[in-house]
């Protein structure tokens, strides 16, 4: 096992807080990098925004200066709103950014509806718009910019050029276990040629290491092997939802057809159903956008 999915430090300059998405441990981490200015990547969700922030104050992490957003998806930017609400009452302002592309995904963020776990708020914060080749100076330790669409059409990674540490959002899917590995085909903007255009991207940048927001800190030989194995991944996933093209829609089969022969079924029971259910009609919507279907 290369992989640290313990909350705290992982590097000299970055800690991992879990966001306990949906109350559950282990699926989502928050990064918090510390130099001249301290910077928030992703924001966690609405439902956890106030256990994010009592986190962030425990660390004596609030408010952070910046926060980067990955891509717009509501788990990655919903807690941005009370994040910046609790910052003003300090009189301070947190300075978000983002790709230029989120803009209008994070102002409107009804496309989150297919995942059914709103109310979502828009982002109506001003945001500072980021392209490929942009750096985000903490003073101190440089942040570059790489557009790497796939997963969403506004997705992003970020290079700590002095811990060769990449943040990859979800780009490369959900690796929340050893052997749990879900795919990055989710809904409503996916997009398979981008996403093959932004792994031959990822393999050409100076990292070392690789941090995952679903979940946990990527390091030696796994931090470049898991590419070539999040490419394999999908395409397993590929394979299995098109053999079940005509069952897209019946979720109790896909979790019996598709998911329980790819995840150990003693290793899905540790999730709540909610959980495996959602990530299940997730993919399956994912692919009806992938097919055109």
């Amino acid at each position: 096992m290369t992989a640290n999915r313990t909350p705290g430090k992982v590097n000299e300059d970055t800690t991992l807080i879990d966001a306990e998405m949906m109350g559950i441990p282990g699926i989502m981490s928050i990064y918090l990098i510390e130099a001249g200015k301290k910077c928030l990547i992703d924001s966690g969700t609405h439902i956890e925004a106030r256990k994010t922030f009592k986190k962030l104050k425990e660390l004596n992490f609030f408010p952070p200066d910046i926060i980067i957003i990955t891509h717009s998806h509501w788990d990655h930017v919903q807690a941005i709103p009370f994040l910046s609400q609790r910052a003003k009452k300090l009189g301070k302002k947190i300075e978000i950014y983002a790709s230029e592309a989120a803009i209008p995904n994070l102002r409107d963020q009804s496309f989150n509806n297919v995942f059914e776990t709103g109310p979502f708020n828009n982002i109506e914060e001003d945001i500072i718009t980021l392209k490929e080749g942009d750096t985000v100076d903490l003073d101190g330790l440089i942040l570059k910019i790489f557009e790497t669409p796939g997963h969403m059409n506004d997705d992003i990674s970020i290079l700590d050029e002095k811990n060769k540490n990449l943040f990859v959002g979800d780009i490369l899917g959900m690796k929340v276990a050893d052997n749990v590995f879900v795919p990055p085909f989710m809904p409503p903007k996916c997009n398979p040629e981008a996403y093959f255009k932004t792994i031959d991207k990822l393999k050409k940048i100076d990292y070392e290491t690789i941090s995952l927001h679903h979940f946990g800190y990527i390091y030696d030989e796994e931090a470049r092997s898991i590419l070539d194995e999040s490419i394999a991944n999908n395409e397993l996933y590929w394979k299995a939802y098109e053999e079940n093209t005509d069952h897209l829609d019946d979720i109790p089969y896909l979790i019996e057809n598709v998911m329980e022969k790819l995840i150990p079924k003693s290793t899905l029971e540790n999730y709540p159903e909610m959980l495996v259910t959602g990530v299940t009609y997730w993919l399956s919507q994912g692919f009806k956008i992938y097919k055109g279907l």
